[in-house]
Protein backbone atom coordinates (compact mmCIF):
# COMPACT_ATOMS: atom_id res chain seq x y z
CA UNK A 1 0.00 0.00 0.00
CA UNK A 2 1.96 3.22 -0.81
CA UNK A 3 1.94 5.90 1.45
CA UNK A 4 -0.44 8.50 -0.06
CA UNK A 5 -3.03 5.70 -0.18
CA UNK A 6 -1.93 5.68 3.77
CA UNK A 7 -2.81 9.74 3.96
CA UNK A 8 -6.55 9.13 1.89
CA UNK A 9 -7.56 6.66 4.92
CA UNK A 10 -6.65 8.72 7.60
CA UNK A 11 -9.73 10.69 6.31
CA UNK A 12 -12.79 8.32 7.58
CA UNK A 13 -14.63 9.33 10.12
CA UNK A 14 -14.19 13.06 9.97
CA UNK A 15 -17.93 13.36 9.08
CA UNK A 16 -18.06 15.66 12.27
CA UNK A 17 -15.66 18.16 11.76
CA UNK A 18 -16.41 18.19 7.79
CA UNK A 19 -20.09 18.97 9.00
CA UNK A 20 -18.62 21.87 11.50
CA UNK A 21 -16.69 23.10 8.29
CA UNK A 22 -19.86 23.28 6.17
CA UNK A 23 -22.06 24.68 8.52
CA UNK A 24 -19.28 27.55 8.73
CA UNK A 25 -19.09 27.77 4.78
CA UNK A 26 -22.93 28.01 4.34
CA UNK A 27 -23.14 31.22 7.05
CA UNK A 28 -20.02 32.60 4.82
CA UNK A 29 -22.11 32.21 1.93
CA UNK A 30 -24.76 34.00 3.89
CA UNK A 31 -22.72 36.66 4.81
CA UNK A 32 -21.33 36.10 7.64
CA UNK A 33 -17.61 36.01 8.60
CA UNK A 34 -15.95 32.84 10.30
CA UNK A 35 -12.08 32.70 10.43
CA UNK A 36 -11.07 29.23 12.09
CA UNK A 37 -7.96 27.71 13.65
CA UNK A 38 -7.47 24.22 13.19
CA UNK A 39 -4.88 21.99 15.66
CA UNK A 40 -3.65 18.88 15.72
CA UNK A 41 -0.66 16.70 16.03
CA UNK A 42 1.15 16.04 12.53
CA UNK A 43 -0.43 12.98 10.61
CA UNK A 44 -3.75 13.51 12.28
CA UNK A 45 -5.84 14.63 9.09
CA UNK A 46 -5.75 18.36 9.09
CA UNK A 47 -4.54 19.04 5.46
CA UNK A 48 -6.83 15.69 4.12
CA UNK A 49 -9.99 17.54 6.43
CA UNK A 50 -9.22 20.69 4.78
CA UNK A 51 -8.95 19.51 1.10
CA UNK A 52 -11.78 17.40 1.95
CA UNK A 53 -13.96 20.06 2.07
CA UNK A 54 -12.39 22.19 -0.42
CA UNK A 55 -12.62 19.36 -3.29
CA UNK A 56 -16.62 18.10 -1.98
CA UNK A 57 -17.86 22.11 -1.84
CA UNK A 58 -19.13 23.14 -4.90
CA UNK A 59 -20.99 26.86 -4.07
CA UNK A 60 -20.04 29.00 -7.25
CA UNK A 61 -20.45 32.02 -4.20
CA UNK A 62 -17.11 30.99 -2.79
CA UNK A 63 -14.04 30.78 -3.53
CA UNK A 64 -11.56 28.72 -1.58
CA UNK A 65 -7.80 28.99 -1.97
CA UNK A 66 -5.32 26.50 -0.32
CA UNK A 67 -1.55 26.90 0.58
CA UNK A 68 0.63 24.68 2.74
CA UNK A 69 3.40 26.58 4.05
CA UNK A 70 5.68 23.94 4.51
CA UNK A 71 6.14 23.82 0.95
CA UNK A 72 7.04 27.54 -0.15
CA UNK A 73 9.82 29.07 0.11
CA UNK A 74 9.53 30.90 3.90
CA UNK A 75 10.06 34.70 3.56
CA UNK A 76 8.04 37.26 2.13
CA UNK A 77 9.01 36.72 -1.74
CA UNK A 78 7.53 33.20 -1.33
CA UNK A 79 4.19 33.68 0.40
CA UNK A 80 3.25 36.95 -1.82
CA UNK A 81 3.88 35.00 -4.50
CA UNK A 82 1.52 31.92 -3.69
CA UNK A 83 -0.59 33.72 -2.42
CA UNK A 84 -1.65 36.03 -5.72
CA UNK A 85 -1.04 32.80 -7.57
CA UNK A 86 -3.50 31.16 -5.73
CA UNK A 87 -6.49 33.66 -5.63
CA UNK A 88 -6.10 34.43 -9.52
CA UNK A 89 -6.05 30.66 -10.68
CA UNK A 90 -8.95 29.45 -8.05
CA UNK A 91 -11.26 32.76 -9.37
CA UNK A 92 -9.99 31.33 -12.90
CA UNK A 93 -10.66 27.58 -12.30
CA UNK A 94 -14.04 28.65 -11.66
CA UNK A 95 -14.89 29.75 -15.40
CA UNK A 96 -12.85 27.61 -17.38
CA UNK A 97 -9.78 25.08 -17.28
CA UNK A 98 -6.39 26.63 -16.21
CA UNK A 99 -2.68 25.52 -16.04
CA UNK A 100 -1.23 26.75 -12.33
CA UNK A 101 1.08 29.56 -12.71
CA UNK A 102 4.14 28.19 -11.46
CA UNK A 103 5.92 30.93 -13.34
CA UNK A 104 5.21 34.66 -11.66
CA UNK A 105 4.69 35.60 -15.35
CA UNK A 106 2.85 32.89 -16.07
CA UNK A 107 0.78 34.69 -13.42
CA UNK A 108 0.50 37.81 -15.53
CA UNK A 109 -1.37 35.79 -18.22
CA UNK A 110 -4.01 34.36 -15.89
CA UNK A 111 -4.67 37.88 -14.59
CA UNK A 112 -5.15 39.32 -18.12
CA UNK A 113 -8.32 37.12 -18.34
CA UNK A 114 -9.74 38.38 -15.40
CA UNK A 115 -9.42 42.32 -16.40
CA UNK A 116 -7.49 45.56 -15.37
CA UNK A 117 -7.34 45.02 -11.86
CA UNK A 118 -6.08 41.74 -11.50
CA UNK A 119 -3.53 42.65 -14.27
CA UNK A 120 -2.78 45.71 -12.51
CA UNK A 121 -1.67 43.75 -9.35
CA UNK A 122 0.01 41.05 -11.16
CA UNK A 123 1.88 43.91 -12.65
CA UNK A 124 2.68 45.82 -9.72
CA UNK A 125 3.98 42.69 -7.79
CA UNK A 126 6.47 41.55 -10.88
CA UNK A 127 7.97 44.81 -10.36
CA UNK A 128 8.12 44.91 -6.83
CA UNK A 129 9.68 41.50 -6.81
CA UNK A 130 12.41 43.04 -9.41
CA UNK A 131 13.45 45.92 -7.29
CA UNK A 132 16.79 44.99 -5.12
CA UNK A 133 15.38 46.46 -1.87
CA UNK A 134 11.57 45.37 -1.00
CA UNK A 135 9.66 47.40 1.23
CA UNK A 136 8.11 44.10 2.92
CA UNK A 137 5.00 45.64 4.75
CA UNK A 138 3.74 47.20 1.97
CA UNK A 139 4.37 44.35 0.02
CA UNK A 140 1.84 42.23 2.56
CA UNK A 141 -0.24 45.14 2.97
CA UNK A 142 -0.69 45.00 -0.96
CA UNK A 143 -1.42 41.27 -1.09
CA UNK A 144 -3.36 40.77 1.33
CA UNK A 145 -5.92 43.77 0.18
CA UNK A 146 -5.81 42.45 -3.01
CA UNK A 147 -7.84 39.31 -1.66
CA UNK A 148 -10.88 41.94 -0.50
CA UNK A 149 -11.00 44.09 -3.77
CA UNK A 150 -11.10 40.70 -6.10
CA UNK A 151 -13.89 39.42 -3.83
CA UNK A 152 -16.08 42.41 -4.22
CA UNK A 153 -15.60 42.70 -7.94
CA UNK A 154 -16.14 38.97 -8.62
CA UNK A 155 -19.05 39.18 -5.75
CA UNK A 156 -17.06 36.19 -4.10
CA UNK A 157 -17.14 35.13 -0.52
CA UNK A 158 -13.16 33.72 -0.12
CA UNK A 159 -11.76 30.92 1.84
CA UNK A 160 -8.40 30.82 1.93
CA UNK A 161 -7.20 28.37 3.62
CA UNK A 162 -3.28 28.42 5.38
CA UNK A 163 -1.94 24.99 6.32
CA UNK A 164 0.53 25.01 9.05
CA UNK A 165 0.41 28.91 9.56
CA UNK A 166 2.87 28.95 12.32
CA UNK A 167 5.34 28.62 9.66
CA UNK A 168 4.63 32.39 8.66
CA UNK A 169 6.62 33.26 11.90
CA UNK A 170 9.45 33.06 9.77
CA UNK A 171 8.19 35.51 6.73
CA UNK A 172 8.53 38.72 8.95
CA UNK A 173 8.09 39.76 12.20
CA UNK A 174 5.58 42.26 11.98
CA UNK A 175 3.80 39.49 10.48
CA UNK A 176 0.62 38.90 12.33
CA UNK A 177 0.15 42.66 12.96
CA UNK A 178 0.35 43.88 9.08
CA UNK A 179 -2.44 40.64 8.51
CA UNK A 180 -4.50 42.00 10.98
CA UNK A 181 -4.36 45.77 10.11
CA UNK A 182 -5.88 44.60 6.78
CA UNK A 183 -8.09 41.41 7.69
CA UNK A 184 -9.96 42.93 10.45
CA UNK A 185 -11.79 45.64 7.88
CA UNK A 186 -12.47 42.66 4.95
CA UNK A 187 -16.16 41.87 5.10
CA UNK A 188 -15.93 39.20 2.52
CA UNK A 189 -12.39 37.49 3.03
CA UNK A 190 -11.75 34.21 5.66
CA UNK A 191 -9.06 32.36 6.86
CA UNK A 192 -9.04 29.35 8.12
CA UNK A 193 -5.94 28.25 9.22
CA UNK A 194 -3.96 24.87 10.71
CA UNK A 195 -1.60 24.07 13.12
CA UNK A 196 0.65 21.49 14.50
CA UNK A 197 3.23 23.07 16.82
CA UNK A 198 0.07 23.22 19.55
CA UNK A 199 2.60 25.71 21.77
CA UNK A 200 3.75 28.20 19.09
CA UNK A 201 -0.21 27.78 17.56
CA UNK A 202 -1.85 28.93 20.75
CA UNK A 203 0.69 31.53 21.66
CA UNK A 204 0.02 33.05 18.19
CA UNK A 205 -3.51 32.80 19.05
CA UNK A 206 -3.58 34.08 23.06
CA UNK A 207 -4.35 37.35 24.44
CA UNK A 208 -0.96 38.93 23.78
CA UNK A 209 -1.03 38.39 20.20
CA UNK A 210 -2.95 40.50 16.80
CA UNK A 211 -5.08 37.17 16.43
CA UNK A 212 -6.89 36.57 19.73
CA UNK A 213 -10.40 36.58 20.06
CA UNK A 214 -10.05 36.66 15.94
CA UNK A 215 -10.66 32.73 15.50
CA UNK A 216 -13.08 30.24 16.19
CA UNK A 217 -11.22 26.99 17.26
CA UNK A 218 -11.44 23.19 16.59
CA UNK A 219 -8.99 20.30 17.51
CA UNK A 220 -8.69 17.12 15.47
CA UNK A 221 -8.20 14.17 17.81
CA UNK A 222 -7.28 10.63 17.57
CA UNK A 223 -9.87 8.18 16.67
CA UNK A 224 -11.64 6.31 19.35
CA UNK A 225 -11.69 2.84 19.98
CA UNK A 226 -15.25 2.29 17.55
CA UNK A 227 -13.86 5.11 14.89
CA UNK A 228 -10.16 2.81 14.82
CA UNK A 229 -11.60 -0.56 14.51
CA UNK A 230 -13.71 0.87 11.24
CA UNK A 231 -10.69 2.27 9.85
CA UNK A 232 -9.16 -1.08 10.47
CA UNK A 233 -12.20 -3.02 8.55
CA UNK A 234 -11.63 -0.25 5.42
CA UNK A 235 -7.84 -0.57 4.94
CA UNK A 236 -7.78 -4.17 5.40
CA UNK A 237 -8.83 -6.61 2.41
CA UNK A 238 -9.74 -9.07 5.18
CA UNK A 239 -11.26 -9.84 7.93
CA UNK A 240 -9.32 -9.96 11.04
CA UNK A 241 -9.74 -11.19 14.61
CA UNK A 242 -11.01 -9.03 17.64
CA UNK A 243 -7.81 -8.99 20.07
CA UNK A 244 -5.95 -8.49 17.26
CA UNK A 245 -8.05 -4.85 16.39
CA UNK A 246 -7.64 -4.83 20.81
CA UNK A 247 -4.26 -4.88 20.30
CA UNK A 248 -3.60 -2.53 16.88
CA UNK A 249 -5.46 0.39 18.76
CA UNK A 250 -4.10 -0.38 22.46
CA UNK A 251 -0.35 0.43 20.68
CA UNK A 252 -1.57 3.15 18.33
CA UNK A 253 -3.77 4.79 21.06
CA UNK A 254 -6.31 5.92 17.50
CA UNK A 255 -3.49 7.60 16.07
CA UNK A 256 -5.17 7.35 12.14
CA UNK A 257 -1.92 7.27 10.35
CA UNK A 258 -0.24 4.82 12.75
CA UNK A 259 -3.16 2.61 12.36
CA UNK A 260 -2.73 2.29 8.74
CA UNK A 261 0.88 1.61 9.01
CA UNK A 262 0.15 -1.04 10.66
CA UNK A 263 -2.62 -2.30 8.66
CA UNK A 264 -0.64 -2.11 5.53
CA UNK A 265 2.35 -3.91 7.18
CA UNK A 266 -0.03 -6.67 8.01
CA UNK A 267 -1.69 -6.68 4.59
CA UNK A 268 1.50 -7.83 3.65
CA UNK A 269 2.29 -10.36 5.85
CA UNK A 270 -1.16 -11.70 5.02
CA UNK A 271 0.21 -11.94 1.01
CA UNK A 272 3.33 -13.85 2.27
CA UNK A 273 1.80 -16.27 4.45
CA UNK A 274 -2.46 -16.48 3.90
CA UNK A 275 -3.01 -15.81 7.74
CA UNK A 276 -2.85 -14.11 10.24
CA UNK A 277 -1.97 -14.74 13.82
CA UNK A 278 -1.04 -12.57 17.31
CA UNK A 279 2.83 -13.03 16.86
CA UNK A 280 2.78 -12.23 13.35
CA UNK A 281 0.17 -8.89 14.46
CA UNK A 282 3.15 -8.10 17.25
CA UNK A 283 5.95 -8.33 14.62
CA UNK A 284 4.38 -6.25 12.15
CA UNK A 285 3.58 -3.34 15.13
CA UNK A 286 6.96 -3.21 15.93
CA UNK A 287 8.34 -3.25 12.29
CA UNK A 288 6.65 -0.67 11.49
CA UNK A 289 7.86 1.37 14.76
CA UNK A 290 11.31 0.54 14.93
CA UNK A 291 12.73 -0.95 11.04
CA UNK A 292 14.09 1.10 8.71
CA UNK A 293 11.63 0.91 6.41
CA UNK A 294 8.50 1.02 8.41
CA UNK A 295 6.68 4.43 8.37
CA UNK A 296 6.11 4.73 11.65
CA UNK A 297 10.03 4.94 12.39
CA UNK A 298 10.49 7.24 9.41
CA UNK A 299 7.69 9.59 10.10
CA UNK A 300 9.58 9.89 13.65
CA UNK A 301 12.90 10.31 12.31
CA UNK A 302 10.99 13.40 10.32
CA UNK A 303 9.29 14.77 13.42
CA UNK A 304 13.00 14.86 15.33
CA UNK A 305 15.07 16.18 12.42
CA UNK A 306 12.49 18.73 11.77
CA UNK A 307 12.00 19.35 15.43
CA UNK A 308 15.62 20.19 16.14
CA UNK A 309 17.05 21.58 12.42
CA UNK A 310 17.59 24.54 13.15
CA UNK A 311 19.37 24.05 16.98
CA UNK A 312 23.20 24.12 17.30
CA UNK A 313 24.48 20.83 19.41
CA UNK A 314 21.92 18.79 18.58
CA UNK A 315 23.26 15.69 20.37
CA UNK A 316 22.34 18.05 23.50
CA UNK A 317 18.61 18.04 22.86
CA UNK A 318 18.79 14.00 21.95
CA UNK A 319 20.33 13.18 25.26
CA UNK A 320 17.24 15.58 26.99
CA UNK A 321 15.14 13.81 24.90
CA UNK A 322 16.26 10.21 25.53
CA UNK A 323 16.59 11.19 29.34
CA UNK A 324 12.74 11.85 29.09
CA UNK A 325 12.05 9.05 27.24
CA UNK A 326 12.90 6.89 30.50
CA UNK A 327 11.14 9.16 33.00
CA UNK A 328 9.74 12.47 32.85
CA UNK A 329 11.89 14.46 35.38
CA UNK A 330 12.70 18.43 36.61
CA UNK A 331 14.80 20.61 35.12
CA UNK A 332 16.89 19.91 38.21
CA UNK A 333 17.17 16.21 37.84
CA UNK A 334 17.61 16.85 34.15
CA UNK A 335 20.88 19.48 34.61
CA UNK A 336 22.35 16.48 37.36
CA UNK A 337 22.23 13.71 34.35
CA UNK A 338 23.94 15.69 32.39
CA UNK A 339 26.58 17.62 34.55
CA UNK A 340 25.54 21.11 33.19
CA UNK A 341 24.03 24.46 34.65
CA UNK A 342 20.21 24.34 35.41
CA UNK A 343 20.73 27.75 33.16
CA UNK A 344 22.22 26.36 30.35
CA UNK A 345 19.52 23.39 30.62
CA UNK A 346 16.43 25.36 31.21
CA UNK A 347 17.61 26.85 27.64
CA UNK A 348 17.50 23.76 25.94
CA UNK A 349 14.13 22.87 27.65
CA UNK A 350 12.45 26.03 25.99
CA UNK A 351 13.75 25.16 22.65
CA UNK A 352 12.36 21.99 23.03
CA UNK A 353 9.00 22.95 24.54
CA UNK A 354 8.57 24.77 21.09
CA UNK A 355 8.78 22.12 19.11
CA UNK A 356 6.10 20.54 20.85
CA UNK A 357 8.22 16.95 21.32
CA UNK A 358 7.74 17.81 24.86
CA UNK A 359 5.56 19.54 27.65
CA UNK A 360 5.84 20.58 31.07
CA UNK A 361 3.29 19.53 33.97
CA UNK A 362 4.16 21.27 36.88
CA UNK A 363 8.12 21.66 37.14
CA UNK A 364 8.11 17.92 35.52
CA UNK A 365 9.21 17.95 31.50
CA UNK A 366 7.32 14.76 29.72
CA UNK A 367 7.32 13.87 25.87
CA UNK A 368 4.41 14.67 24.61
CA UNK A 369 3.72 11.43 22.78
CA UNK A 370 4.66 8.01 24.93
CA UNK A 371 4.87 5.81 21.37
CA UNK A 372 7.62 8.42 20.73
CA UNK A 373 8.87 8.32 23.47
CA UNK A 374 9.63 4.58 23.54
CA UNK A 375 11.03 4.95 19.87
CA UNK A 376 13.60 7.82 21.33
CA UNK A 377 14.50 5.26 24.48
CA UNK A 378 14.83 2.44 21.75
CA UNK A 379 16.52 4.34 18.79
CA UNK A 380 19.29 5.63 21.15
CA UNK A 381 20.29 2.36 22.22
CA UNK A 382 21.05 1.63 18.27
CA UNK A 383 17.59 -0.31 17.14
CA UNK A 384 17.27 0.67 13.70
CA UNK A 385 17.98 -2.26 11.55
CA UNK A 386 15.46 -4.74 9.94
CA UNK A 387 13.49 -6.43 11.92
CA UNK A 388 13.75 -10.21 11.03
CA UNK A 389 13.36 -12.12 14.25
CA UNK A 390 10.31 -12.53 15.63
CA UNK A 391 11.99 -12.78 19.03
CA UNK A 392 13.35 -9.61 18.81
CA UNK A 393 9.66 -8.43 17.85
CA UNK A 394 8.69 -9.95 20.85
CA UNK A 395 10.76 -8.76 23.35
CA UNK A 396 10.21 -5.62 22.16
CA UNK A 397 6.35 -5.41 22.81
CA UNK A 398 6.80 -7.44 25.88
CA UNK A 399 8.67 -4.19 26.94
CA UNK A 400 6.65 -1.82 25.39
CA UNK A 401 3.42 -3.96 27.31
CA UNK A 402 5.03 -3.91 30.53
CA UNK A 403 5.77 -0.33 30.66
CA UNK A 404 2.12 0.68 28.86
CA UNK A 405 0.37 1.40 32.06
CA UNK A 406 2.74 4.13 32.95
CA UNK A 407 2.78 5.25 29.11
CA UNK A 408 -1.22 5.45 29.16
CA UNK A 409 -0.87 7.53 32.64
CA UNK A 410 1.84 10.08 30.52
CA UNK A 411 -0.56 9.95 27.83
CA UNK A 412 -3.51 11.31 30.10
CA UNK A 413 -1.52 13.99 31.17
CA UNK A 414 -0.71 14.90 27.83
CA UNK A 415 -3.90 15.38 27.48
CA UNK A 416 -5.45 16.78 30.09
CA UNK A 417 -2.35 19.57 29.39
CA UNK A 418 -4.07 19.88 25.93
CA UNK A 419 -7.99 20.31 27.17
CA UNK A 420 -6.67 22.78 29.29
CA UNK A 421 -6.23 25.11 27.02
CA UNK A 422 -9.81 24.84 25.07
CA UNK A 423 -12.03 26.50 28.06
CA UNK A 424 -9.03 28.70 28.75
CA UNK A 425 -9.79 30.09 25.04
CA UNK A 426 -13.66 29.46 25.51
CA UNK A 427 -14.09 31.57 28.46
CA UNK A 428 -11.00 33.99 28.35
CA UNK A 429 -9.59 33.11 31.52
CA UNK A 430 -6.57 31.16 33.21
CA UNK A 431 -7.50 27.68 35.35
CA UNK A 432 -5.62 25.58 37.46
CA UNK A 433 -6.09 22.19 39.28
CA UNK A 434 -7.74 22.83 42.39
CA UNK A 435 -7.21 20.63 45.48
CA UNK A 436 -7.80 22.12 48.89
CA UNK A 437 -9.03 20.82 52.07
CA UNK A 438 -9.24 17.16 50.00
CA UNK A 439 -10.98 18.87 47.75
CA UNK A 440 -10.17 18.33 43.97
CA UNK A 441 -11.74 20.06 41.26
CA UNK A 442 -10.03 19.22 37.19
CA UNK A 443 -10.05 23.31 36.39
CA UNK A 444 -10.73 25.95 38.28
CA UNK A 445 -10.21 30.01 37.26
CA UNK A 446 -11.74 33.14 38.23
CA UNK A 447 -13.24 35.87 36.08
CA UNK A 448 -13.53 39.38 38.38
CA UNK A 449 -16.27 37.79 41.00
CA UNK A 450 -17.26 34.59 39.45
CA UNK A 451 -15.87 31.15 39.76
CA UNK A 452 -15.50 29.18 37.30
CA UNK A 453 -15.43 25.32 38.54
CA UNK A 454 -14.95 22.51 35.44
CA UNK A 455 -15.06 19.10 35.71
CA UNK A 456 -13.68 16.61 33.16
CA UNK A 457 -14.98 12.93 31.89
CA UNK A 458 -12.59 11.98 29.46
CA UNK A 459 -13.66 8.12 29.08
CA UNK A 460 -15.71 5.58 26.57
CA UNK A 461 -18.93 5.98 29.04
CA UNK A 462 -21.81 8.57 29.10
CA UNK A 463 -21.60 10.79 31.96
CA UNK A 464 -24.63 9.75 34.21
CA UNK A 465 -26.49 11.99 36.73
CA UNK A 466 -24.82 10.72 39.88
CA UNK A 467 -21.63 12.04 38.13
CA UNK A 468 -22.82 15.86 37.95
CA UNK A 469 -24.59 15.02 41.65
CA UNK A 470 -20.90 14.34 43.00
CA UNK A 471 -19.47 17.46 41.41
CA UNK A 472 -22.77 19.88 43.00
CA UNK A 473 -22.25 18.11 46.32
CA UNK A 474 -18.26 18.62 46.43
CA UNK A 475 -18.59 22.12 45.12
CA UNK A 476 -21.28 22.32 48.35
CA UNK A 477 -18.49 21.28 50.72
CA UNK A 478 -16.17 23.78 49.31
CA UNK A 479 -15.07 27.46 49.24
CA UNK A 480 -16.88 27.81 46.57
CA UNK A 481 -20.55 27.06 47.82
CA UNK A 482 -21.64 31.08 48.50
CA UNK A 483 -19.62 32.16 45.62
CA UNK A 484 -20.83 33.74 42.49
CA UNK A 485 -19.83 30.70 40.01
CA UNK A 486 -20.36 28.97 36.45
CA UNK A 487 -20.33 25.30 36.99
CA UNK A 488 -19.25 23.44 33.78
CA UNK A 489 -19.12 19.49 32.97
CA UNK A 490 -16.98 18.75 29.82
CA UNK A 491 -18.22 15.02 28.88
CA UNK A 492 -16.13 12.98 25.87
CA UNK A 493 -18.70 10.50 25.70
CA UNK A 494 -21.96 12.60 26.28
CA UNK A 495 -24.90 12.59 28.69
CA UNK A 496 -27.12 10.33 29.79
CA UNK A 497 -31.08 11.98 29.52
CA UNK A 498 -31.42 11.78 33.11
CA UNK A 499 -28.04 13.59 33.81
CA UNK A 500 -29.29 16.20 31.28
CA UNK A 501 -32.45 17.03 33.28
CA UNK A 502 -30.37 16.99 36.09
CA UNK A 503 -27.75 19.41 34.72
CA UNK A 504 -30.45 22.00 33.48
CA UNK A 505 -31.98 22.06 37.30
CA UNK A 506 -29.09 22.73 39.01
CA UNK A 507 -27.71 24.98 36.07
CA UNK A 508 -24.65 23.33 35.30
CA UNK A 509 -23.68 24.25 31.78
CA UNK A 510 -22.70 20.60 29.73
CA UNK A 511 -20.13 20.55 26.94
CA UNK A 512 -19.04 17.95 24.60
CA UNK A 513 -15.55 16.72 23.38
CA UNK A 514 -15.60 19.58 21.04
CA UNK A 515 -16.79 22.27 23.72
CA UNK A 516 -20.18 22.68 22.50
CA UNK A 517 -22.55 23.09 24.23
CA UNK A 518 -25.40 20.27 25.26
CA UNK A 519 -28.65 20.48 26.12
CA UNK A 520 -31.99 18.59 26.88
CA UNK A 521 -32.94 18.61 23.43
CA UNK A 522 -29.70 17.30 21.85
CA UNK A 523 -30.93 13.98 24.13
Amino acid sequence: MHKSIILTYMFINRTHELAILNQHSRSISSGSRINIALFGLRRIGKTELLLQFKNTTHDNNILIPYINLQKIIPDTEGFVKAYSKELIYETIRQKEQADYPYEIEDLLILASKLGDMETHHARTLISILKQHEIATEELLELTFAFAQKLAEKHKKKIIFMLDEFQELLQVHPRFLQVMRSITEKQKDVNYWISGSVFSVFNEMLNYKNPFFGQFTRMTLENFDRESTYELIDSTLPFKIAQNHKDKIYKFTNGQPYYTVAVCRKISEQYALDSSINTPQVNFCIMNEIFADTGSINEHFEYILDVSLAKFKNKDRYKTILFLLSQDPATLAAIARHIKKPTGEISNYLKALLRTDLIFRKDSTYHIRNPLFAFWVNNKYLGLGTELTSGKAAEHLLANLEEKYQRVSTELGIAKEFEIKYKPEALYNIKLEKYLKDNIEFDLVGTDGNTAYIFEIKWRNKKTSYKDIDNLIQKINSSEFRTQKKQVIFISRSGYTKSALEFAGQHEVKLLNRHMEKVTIQDS
